[in-house]
């Protein structure tokens, strides 16, 4: 069985690719009649801490120019894109919460002890109704499930709780109300058959989900990881890189109480609060080393911003230029933000997929670009020879096509 990467759609053929909607190279696109680009996705998400970062499927957020999150309450809060993943298919988002509060969350729960046959519970928005629960057993546990393009999902949590469209994101729950899972497929062909990316890997994928260095162009140096325990989950220091703050302060081994006085025992609480810090600030880290508790102090440094105009010529063939208001009225362009192609390189990556100058590059992988410095950022982490889809504007037509990096590994 073979699922479009985009969309999630089944389809038998085994030339199947992408669904029709889900991309064609640029210039098939572009010869087509103009398609309607407003589209709704509903979908589910969880709140992981009380400042608003909310988990889901990389497929729920996929292309969206606007995200709005309904509360259990019905209150409405308008969120951005932190980071997106499409080959784990998860992403995180963030929310404000309304000043002066704090917002419910739940916390990820583990699943290395699941058996099949134990009580699931699946909550979401299946078809829009709103806070839906099911229940259900676990089937099977190390599913996987191969995507077009060689893209595999694998070690997922099989359930026959009823998971419909509109429950990808949400939390699947064991019978103590613990976090064990994001769902996030089902198969059209059949019933009672659900699948969830379990929590072990949704921990292990928020590592670079919230990348606060690269989030924030920072050195930190020392790499944390989760580990479950028999009197509960706790933080380790699994590596410190040479010559950085953290290097001589810290050690691979030492378990993590708090940082600045905030204690810290799961690996999401210790990404969102580093991500509220800028450059230059010193944190102060309380962790049990060798059975001492032992504070030290670790000041982070601010690191350079990459120069997006250089890294879209080197590795996509590209010279761009931001737009403006008044670039958008002289040229009469559709939007007001993103970057002009200026000129497209004879050969290089971006013309072997039939970019051409004057359309707008808007989107990067699950990105939407508005300025040199945030496509920097999106380049400086993309290796030689890897595929990435980007989002390309001519006059009013939208299309999306994957393209081949190029550069020195």
């Amino acid at each position: 069985m073979r699922f479009c990467t985009e969309c999630g759609h089944e389809n038998n053929d085994p030339t199947f690719q992408f669904c029709v909607n889900c991309g064609e190279p640029l210039d098939d696109i572009f010869r087509s009649p103009l398609r309607p680009q407003a589209v709704q996705s509903l979908g589910s998400g969880v709140l992981i801490n009380n400042q608003g970062y909310i988990v889901t499927n990389a497929h729920v957020i996929r292309r969206a120019q606007k995200i709005t999150v309904i509360l259990h309450d019905a209150s409405q809060l308008e969120a951005k894109l932190i980071s997106a993943d499409a080959t784990s298919d998860l992403a995180v988002l963030k929310v404000q919460p309304p000043e002066g509060t704090t917002l419910p969350f739940l916390p990820l729960g583990r699943s290395d002890d699941l058996m099949v046959g134990e009580t699931v519970i699946a909550i979401g928005n299946p078809l829009g109704y709103a806070n839906s629960v099911t229940t259900g057993v676990v089937s099977a546990v190390e599913r996987t499930l191969e995507f077009a393009g060689g893209v595999k999902c694998e070690n997922l949590v099989q359930t026959d709780a009823p998971i419909n469209p509109g429950n990808s994101g949400g939390p699947l729950l064991n019978i103590r109300g613990e976090w064990i899972g994001i769902n996030t497929a089902i198969r059209a062909d059949a019933r009672n058959i659900g699948f969830a990316i379990p929590a072990d890997m949704v921990a292990a994928q928020l590592a670079k989900l919230l990348d606060f260095e690269r989030i924030n162009r920072v050195t930190f140096g020392a790499t944390v990881a989760p580990r479950h325990g028999e009197s509960g989950d706790h933080l380790v220091v699994s590596s410190v890189r040479e010559s950085t703050p953290a290097a001589g302060k810290l050690a691979p081994g030492d378990v993590l109480h708090a940082v600045n006085k905030t204690p810290v025992s799961q690996i999401g609480d210790f990404l969102c609060f580093m991500l509220a810090q800028k450059g230059d600030t010193v944190l102060t880290i309380s962790v049990l080393r060798d059975g001492d508790e032992v504070e030290v102090e670790v000041q982070l440094v601010d690191r350079s911003r990459p120069d997006g105009r250089a890294l879209a010529q080197a590795k996509l063939g590209l010279t761009v230029r931001e737009i403006d208001a008044e670039l958008a009225h002289d040229l009469r362009l559709p939007v007001e933000s993103g970057l002009l192609v200026v000129e497209v390189e004879k050969d290089g990556p971006a013309a072997a997929i039939g970019v051409r100058p004057r359309d707008v590059l808007f989107q990067v992988a699950q990105f939407y670009v508005k300025n040199a410095e945030g496509l920097g950022t999106l380049l400086e982490e993309l290796p030689a020879g890897a595929n990435v889809r980007i989002g390309i504007l001519r006059g009013e037509t939208a299309a999306w096509a994957p393209l081949k990096v190029r550069g020195k590994d």
